[in-house]
């Protein structure tokens, strides 16, 4: 059974970004660039950063930035996972092209259930990438994978 995490909208924002940056694109994610990608000053940049080490899910060091924990990992990869099992139902059910389904995924993935996702999942046979090519993650309250 998962341990519930809480998290602000804006905190899996970042945690989001950092997966991409540090898992998918071999980058660092440093508090300069989460401040310009998020356009804020790099102090807020810095309190999202601690807040979220103090959930355990990055490791801060100060003026060298963060990087995902293995918790912070799994946490990014849940909400990813919502975010590319939406982009399959604007594409393929409302017909929306891949960068608008992408935009329409980012405002509203943080807000739906688990069931919700699941069961879209179920009803497009468990896709293994989204529409833009990228890894749909496993989830082991959704059977048929």
């Amino acid at each position: 059974m998962r341990v519930k995490i809480s998290l602000t909208p804006k905190e899996g924002k970042y945690l989001t970004f950092m997966y991409r940056k540090q898992v998918e694109e071999d980058k660092s994610a440093s508090t300069t660039i989460l401040a310009k990608s998020f356009k804020v000053n790099p102090a807020t940049a810095t309190e999202t950063l601690q807040r979220l080490a103090k959930k355990k899910l990055v490791e801060y060091t100060r003026y060298y930035g963060a990087k995902l924990t293995e918790r912070g990992m799994v946490e990014a990869q849940r909400l990813l996972r919502k975010h590319r099992i939406l982009e399959i139902l604007f594409v393929k059910f409302l017909r929306y092209d891949t960068e608008k389904a992408c935009e329409e995924a980012s405002k509203i993935e943080y807000y739906c259930s688990e069931d919700l996702i699941n069961t879209i999942c179920r009803t497009y046979g468990h896709p293994d990438t989204c529409p833009c090519s990228k890894e749909i993650f496993q989830d082991s309250t959704c059977m048929g994978r």
